[in-house]
């Protein structure tokens, strides 16, 4: 007889952790970025009173006679659905029309102590996000709010640290993932090939052999000190639809920082939600894809990889496309709570509730009056 008390406590712990749901979307209701949970339930185990039998010579089959034990929940899902989008009027925050994530997280270690010589080798080390809430730090490295480095891909330096470019004046972009940090300044030099003082300064790639610990990135020999690697004086940061981000000098020269790269899996509700806005990929979400917008990069590998004799590269490790993606300045996503489902599932959910309750009075009330039969 107690039966139905149980499967209405069941009910009570369903329908309080929808509310749990409910309550932390109205909560985020403001919150850039934000991906609401959708709650699901099922039927609990079932107990069989008469099991089904087959019909036989005289009589027809019967069907089985079950009692349930409640709900519980089935799962929580994501809305991952793009929010509209919220302008800010800070060209540095960015939004992704479309599907895709920005890729952040620590700087690398680098074996000659600066983290601008240092990369990603794995971009499932990276942290993904929608929110594109960056600055520029006081190094000259993109950010997000809690500090954390912007990932992408830098263009390529001479060896007198002039941006390289190819036989059609288009920039050599190196495929390594690296947080986006301003190109260094050129320090006084009597060297005639330097660039003048005050000019950026770019890296240039060396060693690499199609294996990604081969790569290394080198200054000119003027700024091999770590120590004076300074961020040229920036004003005017701007960033196309295809993430490549731009600055004007002091000097008032254009200036190419690099391009933001833009992060995608097979199943978004796969992954794993954090605090801040931020996801971990997990085994059910797929490969994370890294590519960029505008097909910036195409035909080329992460970590500029190249086949070596018969070993073929993981097609993963593609540089891709980010399809009709593209990223917007000026403004971030905003939350995809809707106030109005939210508030019609809080009032079912409180309803529902309501009636499991009323299930434990008037079980409680038959056990009472069961005992006082005695009476």
């Amino acid at each position: 007889m107690t039966g139905s008390m149980y499967a209405a406590i069941a009910g009570l712990q369903t329908h309080m952790q929808k509310m749990n749901v409910i309550g932390n979307n109205i909560a985020n209701a403001n919150t850039y970025g934000f991906k609401p949970g959708v709650t699901t339930f099922t039927e609990s185990m079932y107990t069989s009173v008469n099991a089904s039998a087959a019909g036989g010579t005289q009589f027809g089959g019967t069907n089985a006679s079950q009692i349930g034990y409640g709900s519980k929940v089935s799962s929580i899902d994501l809305n991952m659905s793009g929010g509209t989008y919220a302008p800010t009027g800070t060209n540095s925050n960015l939004y992704l029309d479309g599907n895709g994530f920005f890729l952040v997280g620590q700087k690398p270690d680098a074996a000659q102590g600066d983290p601008s010589d240092g990369y990603i080798g794995d971009p499932n080390d990276l942290t993904l996000t929608r929110v594109g809430n960056f600055r520029l730090d006081g190094d000259g490295y993109l950010v997000d709010a809690n500090g954390y480095c912007v990932y992408g891909f830098m263009p390529l330096g001479e060896d007198n640290g002039a941006l390289q470019t190819d036989a059609d004046g288009n920039l050599t972009w190196d495929t390594c993932l690296r947080p986006i940090r301003l190109p260094v300044e050129a320090p006084a030099s009597a060297d005639a090939n330097a660039l003048a003082q005050g000019k950026p300064v770019y890296a240039k790639l060396t060693g690499a052999t199609g294996t990604a610990a081969d790569n290394v990135w080198t200054y000119p020999q003027t700024i091999t000190d770590t120590s004076k690697r300074i961020s040229v004086d920036a004003v005017n940061l701007s960033v196309g639809s295809n993430g490549v981000i731009t600055v004007v000098t002091q000097d008032g020269t254009p200036t190419t920082i690099g391009v933001v790269a833009v992060g995608s899996v097979v199943n978004p509700n796969g992954l794993t939600k954090q605090s801040n806005g931020y996801y971990l990929g997990g085994n059910n979400a797929g490969n994370l894809r890294v590519g960029t917008c505008g097909e910036v990069i195409t035909g080329k590998y992460l970590s500029n990889e190249t086949a070596q004799g018969n070993n073929a590269i993981d097609p993963s490790r593609a540089v891709s496309g980010a399809g009709t993606t593209k990223i917007i300045s000026g403004g971030l996503e905003s939350s995809k709570t809707d106030i109005a489902t939210e508030f019609a599932d809080m009032i079912t959910t409180q309803r529902g509730f309501q009636a499991n309750t009323k299930i434990i009075t008037v079980t409680d009330e038959m056990l009472s009056d069961l005992v006082a039969m005695k009476r």
